[in-house]
C-alpha cells in the first residue's frame, strides 16, 4: 500500500507513520520541513506547504496513491484543495475532531453519535472570534466538503482530546507537571466532569484499520478510550504512576477560570465508539495502561520548558489556600 500522510512529524501524526510502516506499507510524509524528527521509521519525505494548491498538485500529479491521510486540514478551503490535488486516490481519510459536537442537532446529545451533527447549524452561542469555536467550525466545514464533493472513497475519523507521549498540545502535561510539583491542585467543580480521551497510538490504529477497508467508505467514526472517566480519575491514575499523593481543592469552575487547567471545560464529552469497534474492529488500549506509559514518559523523557508549563502555579496555590481556609480541608 502506498500511503501519503499530510502532516506526520509530530505527536499522533508520528504514530500514524509508525503504524503503517509496522504493517508493511510504504509511507510518504508531506511536511513543511520545519520539524525533522529522527525517531521515525524509514519513509519518503516531501517538503511543501499544505495550504498551497500548487504544492499539493505537485505531490498528487503522476502518482497513484492508495491512501491519502489529511492530518492538517482545518477548513473548507483546505478540503477543496485536497480534493483537487488527489482526484484519483483509492481512499481519502480526513482527520477531524470531536469538537464538531458543538453543532449537534440533539438537545441532550450524550453519548455523542456520528450522525447527530447538523452541518447547517448556526448556534446562537457560536463565536468565531473564540479559537475553540473557530476550530470546530473549520473542521465542520471541511467535513461537509469531503462528504458532499469527494468523488473517491472517503472516511472521516473524529477523535476527542488525544493524549500520549510527545503531546505537543501540553494539555495533559499541564496536570502532570503540577502533580510532580507538589502542593494542592485546583479542581474545578471537584473534577466530576465526564469524558473520553483518545490514546495517540489508538488513533493511529484507527486510521490503519480504516485504510482501504470497504466497510469504512463513506463513513465517519468517533474513536477513543473504552472507559468513561472524570478529571479526578485522570489525576488520581496519573499520580499513582508518578508515585505522588496529591491534594485537591474543589472550586467552582467559573471562579477557577484558566487556573483550573485545560480540561476544565471538558464537561460530559463522551463519544460513542461502538461503530468503530463493530465495523473497524477498533480495540482501544486500557486507560490505566496508556496513562501509566504517558506519565512515566513525561517524568523521564519530556524535554520541554517546565517553567513555562508552571507559570501560573503561584496563583493556583494562592487560590487553593484561600479556598482551603474556607472549606477547612483539602480533598
Amino acid at each position: 500500500m502506498q500511503v501519503l500522510i499530510l502532516g506526520g512529524t509530530s505527536f499522533f501524526g508520528k504514530e500514524i507513520v509508525r503504524a503503517f510502516f509496522s504493517a508493511g506499507h510504504s509511507v510518504t510524509v508531506f511536511t513543511r520541513g520545519i520539524t525533522n524528527p529522527t525517531d521515525l521509521p524509514p519513509h519518503q519525505r516531501l517538503v511543501g506547504d499544505r495550504t498551497s494548491l500548487s504544492d499539493l498538485l505537485t505531490v498528487g500529479r503522476g502518482k497513484q496513491w492508495d491512501v491519502v491521510i489529511d492530518n492538517v486540514g482545518y477548513n473548507a478551503e483546505d478540503a477543496e484543495k485536497l480534493l483537487k490535488a488527489f482526484p484519483t486516490v483509492k481512499h481519502l481519510i480526513f482527520d477531524s475532531t470531536v469538537s464538531v459536537y458543538r453543532y449537534s442537532n440533539k438537545k441532550y446529545p450524550q453519548p455523542l453519535l456520528e450522525d447527530q451533527i447538523d452541518f447547517q447549524s448556526q448556534p446562537k452561542t457560536q463565536d468565531l472570534s473564540d479559537i475553540h469555536w473557530k476550530y470546530a467550525r473549520g473542521k465542520l466545514d471541511a467535513e461537509r466538503v469531503v462528504r458532499d464533493k469527494c468523488e473517491v472513497p472517503w472516511t472521516i475519523i473524529r477523535p476527542p482530546v488525544v493524549y500520549g507521549p510527545f503531546d505537543t498540545t501540553l494539555r495533559g502535561f499541564w496536570y502532570l507537571a503540577r502533580l510532580m510539583d507538589g502542593g494542592p491542585l485546583v479542581l474545578p467543580n471537584g473534577g466530576t466532569q465526564s469524558f473520553r480521551l483518545a490514546y495517540s497510538k489508538d488513533v493511529a490504529q484507527a486510521f490503519l484499520l480504516a485504510a482501504l477497508n470497504p466497510v469504512a467508505f463513506g463513513k465517519t467514526y468517533y474513536v477513543g478510550q473504552k472507559e468513561i472517566i472524570t478529571l479526578k480519575d485522570f489525576l488520581d491514575e496519573s499520580a499513582k504512576h508518578l508515585g505522588v499523593h496529591p491534594q485537591y481543592v474543589s472550586i467552582p469552575s467559573e471562579i477557577a477560570g484558566e487556573l483550573g487547567g485545560p480540561h476544565s471545560s471538558m464537561v460530559n464529552i463522551v463519544v460513542d465508539i461502538s461503530a468503530a469497534e463493530k465495523e473497524l474492529k477498533f480495540r482501544p488500549t486500557p486507560f490505566e495502561v496508556f496513562t501509566k506509559e504517558t506519565a512515566l514518559w513525561f517524568k523521564e523523557k519530556w524535554k520541554g520548558d517546565l517553567g513555562e508549563l508552571l507559570k501560573t502555579r503561584p496563583q493556583e496555590l494562592a487560590l487553593a489556600q484561600k479556598w482551603k481556609n474556607v472549606l477547612g480541608e483539602f480533598l
